[in-house]
């Protein structure tokens, strides 16, 4: 019916301008419904990874990867990311070579510390990603409690946890077994 009334009143060329017009409408409505994930870049030069523990502290750099962070739809978030041993930075040449060694960190054959995320949730403010941490040829799964804060396509997350070094085959005496991380990330679109 629909087809007969529209042979009646709309010439071909009509015709096909409406069934163009309804594609585009049908495409344009399919386009909104499907979630888009936002990817973000670190921004190289601004982000600090800050590690302490008892005896020593300093930072590290290299960090790469990628982020996916939807705050709606935290199920299809994703982070996979990587940071560069050789990068450490106590602010005292000899402990950097003693943490690069093959007694500690083995840069050489590790050269890099890598954290794939598994879940986030919701928590309180801010939100908990659990992952993989690996670091060596040991993968422990962790928690990381953070907040993220966006303003138009930049943001900033912010999180820290501890892990114990012996879990990793850090076994390096005097160093101090637990260690504190501190990962202030800004990020843009």
């Amino acid at each position: 019916m629909y087809n007969c009334l529209l042979n009646q009143i709309v010439p071909d060329t009509m015709k096909k301008l409406f069934t163009l017009v309804l594609t585009i409408l049908t495409s344009v409505s399919l386009a909104l419904a499907i979630h888009v994930y936002t990817s973000w870049k670190i921004m190289e030069d601004d982000y600090v990874i800050r590690f302490k523990t008892d005896k020593a502290n300093g930072t590290m750099k290299g960090l790469e990867g990628q982020i996916l962070f939807d705050e709606q739809n935290l199920d299809k978030s994703n982070i996979k990311v990587s940071v560069d041993v050789n990068t450490i930075a106590t602010g005292i040449w000899l402990k950097n070579n003693h943490a690069k060694a093959k007694s500690f960190f083995d840069s050489e054959s590790y050269p890099k510390i890598y954290f794939s995320s598994t879940h986030f949730q919701k928590s309180g403010s801010g939100y908990i990603v659990e992952g993989d941490l690996k670091i060596k040829d040991t993968t422990k799964r962790i928690q990381i409690p953070f907040s993220f804060h966006s303003n138009q396509n930049k943001g900033e997350f912010s999180g820290s946890f501890q892990i114990n070094r012996t879990d990793y085959g850090l076994l390096k005496n005097g160093v101090g077994e637990l260690v504190n991380i501190d990962i202030k990330l800004p990020v843009s679109q």
